[in-house]
């Protein structure tokens, strides 16, 4: 009699399952990193850019495990999502800097930068939020300020804008614009260029007053952009 096959030996054994294709498990990761990212610009856009990342992933119909695990913290998913917005944003104040008239290129730069973020495709608060040094985002975001800065500075040396004028100064319009688009987007979506034309009517030279309270400084202004962040992290997970 010959030696029994391992088949005869356990009948009973569950035959083990192929495994599947290294290719199309790559193809399934390409396209859970793709419905995620989708994902992420729908929650964004409509609920802002420190919604809950567990929101992102039950829009995008897979796990928190699934998203951790192909952006490991919400920095690799802004820089996803953000890098096109920003470099939309860059562009705007790069075209504001080249403009022959100082004041066209001021109202330019803030008409269509706020017109970015109200826009359905648009993410509020994208420009009040603090990212991390060294990150491509923080690298954009320097290059916006330091185009926006020269936008500021060229105006006042022209003499367009009130003279005690400084860039810091457009926090204002940022914070109140992503305010206003918040509150009255669905209602009035124009209404932000009401906000802006009251800024802009006050940046002008004819009839300014002195103000008693100083500018902010780079300083404050970085501590004011980390509030967000923080407030989203008693929310929830921020990461």
């Amino acid at each position: 009699m010959g030696c029994p096959k391992d088949d005869d030996e356990r009948p009973d054994r569950p035959r083990a399952r192929p495994r599947r294709p290294a290719r199309a498990e790559r193809r399934d990761s390409i396209r859970n990193r793709e419905r995620i990212v989708a994902a992420a610009q729908a929650v964004f856009q409509r609920d802002g850019i420190h919604a809950p990342l567990d929101h992102i992933a039950a829009e995008a119909s897979v796990g928190s495990g699934t998203l951790y695990r192909h952006f490991p913290d919400r920095l690799e998913l802004w820089t996803s999502v953000l890098t096109e917005p920003l470099q939309a944003h860059l562009a705007t104040a790069q075209a504001a800097l080249a403009a022959d008239d100082p004041w066209d290129g001021l109202v330019a730069y803030l008409t269509a930068s706020c017109e970015l973020e109200a826009a359905a495709s648009g993410y509020v608060n994208l420009m009040s939020t603090h990212f991390e040094g060294g990150s491509e985002l923080a690298v954009l975001r320097t290059e916006i300020q330091q185009a926006v800065e020269a936008v500021v500075r060229r105006a006042v040396d022209a003499g367009v804008v009130r003279s005690d004028m400084v860039p810091e100064d457009l926090l204002f319009v940022v914070l109140s614009h992503s305010k206003v688009v918040e509150v009255t987007g669905a209602a009035a979506p124009q209404a932000w260029r009401r906000n802006l034309a009251f800024y802009l009517d006050a940046f002008r030279p004819e009839g300014a007053h002195p103000i008693d309270v100083p500018p902010l400084t780079p300083r404050q202004v970085l501590l004011s952009l980390l509030v967000p962040s923080a407030r989203s992290r008693r929310r929830g997970r921020a990461t």
